[in-house]
């Protein structure tokens, strides 16, 4: 008896699921007198409720599925985008023999734990180090950034968020290329700074604030945010750009974590400076 509950309690969902459906392709198919009558009598209305509530229920049971198909085509498409990618030029150089090398892969995750309230916020993520994640890796959302992974154990993995005033993220304005740091100051979790931009750059509200690639995490074009505000330090002569996000940071779930397939390399070879 205690296997059978063990079995129920296994694959309820899924005997669930069968008995709702074997109920809609009885009244979709069958063609007695008593389906007519009730398809056309007066509990039509009752009908048409139980096939709603079926309907909706197996929706429910698919999205999942349907999530994970969407996740997965994403991560295709994001490692076959040419951000991803170097150029490899032939020692004749011809535009046409130009080919490219994958430099980032993406692996999708679920963000299980995120706080954007506290002065220094983390990320926690349901991938760890049997699925290839490693510290230093970034965390890229569908419409930004997310943070960068500090901590592994076999099966989850912990980012420290872009709202966190300890992480610098090199990024730079999309309309003309100048480069600055990027950070949070601990106050209001839709908004970072963006400082070190040089006096002569020319700024407009609403500019494209864009990750540039110099630090091998994050690959360069990955929008940010945008401009909200900037002023003058005269102190230092350069721009403070205040960065609207895009991605709002109390409703992240899905994600991916950027591998850097050259880092290693990229860290050898800086030894040598």
């Amino acid at each position: 008896m205690r296997e059978f509950f063990v079995f129920f309690l296994k694959w309820r969902f899924f005997i669930f699921f069968f008995l709702l459906e074997s109920i809609a392709i009885f009244f979709s198919f069958s063609n007695s007198k008593f389906h007519q009558y009730i398809y056309h009598g007066p509990s039509n209305f009752l009908i048409g409720n139980i096939y709603k509530t079926i309907y909706k229920l197996r929706s429910y049971l698919l999205l999942e599925i349907e999530n994970k198909k969407l996740l997965d085509e994403n991560k295709r498409l994001r490692n076959e985008h040419i951000s991803s990618k170097i150029e490899k030029i032939s020692q004749d150089f011809k535009k046409e023999n130009i080919d490219y090398l994958q430099q980032y892969t993406f692996t999708p995750v679920k963000i299980i734990n995120n706080s954007i309230h506290e002065k220094e916020n983390f990320i926690t993520i349901n991938k760890g180090n049997i699925d290839g994640i490693k510290t230093g890796m970034g965390i890229v959302l569908s419409n930004g950034i997310a943070g960068i992974i500090i901590k592994t154990s076999p099966h989850f993995s912990v980012a420290i968020s872009l709202l966190n005033p300890k992480i610098k993220v090199n990024a730079r304005l999309k309309k003309n290329k100048c480069f600055g740091i990027l950070s949070w100051d601990g106050a209001d979790y839709e908004y970072v700074f963006l400082y070190d931009i040089p006096r002569h750059s020319e700024i407009e509200i609403g500019d494209k604030v864009e990750t540039d690639g110099k630090s091998f995490t994050f690959p360069e074009g990955i929008e940010i945010g945008k401009i909200s505000s900037y002023r003058f330090d005269e102190e230092h002569s350069n721009y403070i750009l205040k960065v609207k996000l895009t991605a709002n940071f109390s409703t992240i779930e899905n994600a991916y974590v950027v591998k850097n397939l050259f880092k290693k390399e990229w860290n050898n070879i800086q030894l040598y400076k």
